[in-house]
């Protein structure tokens, strides 16, 4: 079956300000949605990163992602499903739906 990844991103701001246990509750959200629809996925270190690209020919490597980038990666999953139709589905059931956006893109087979 075909594999999609669901890259989130959002604006950290989005979740400042909510105390420990709403937190938490929104972690157990993520948990459960992952165990129920996810082959994998993992949440991104906040705030570090490098960018490279190559500038006159050589690699070039910027501290990332950015400040004033409005969002940010923060994380993402792997599903497997049908058809994008069938992935834009379960994407739109994820708790990230809340906050932030979700970018559905299929892994191609190498």
């Amino acid at each position: 079956m075909p594999q999609f990844i669901l890259l989130l991103r959002g604006d950290r701001a989005a979740v400042n300000g909510s105390s420990p246990e709403e937190l938490q509750k929104l972690m157990h959200k993520y948990q459960d949605w992952r165990r129920t629809k996810a082959t994998g996925g993992q949440k991104l270190m906040d705030g570090e990163g490098r960018v490279l690209q190559k500038q006159n020919g050589k690699p070039s490597v910027i501290d990332g992602p950015f400040a004033e980038a409005k969002e940010v990666v923060g994380g993402f999953f792997v599903i497997e499903a049908a058809n994008y139709d069938e992935a834009v589905e379960a994407a739109k059931t994820c708790p990230h739906m809340e906050f932030g956006t979700i970018e559905v893109r299929q892994i191609e087979k190498t």
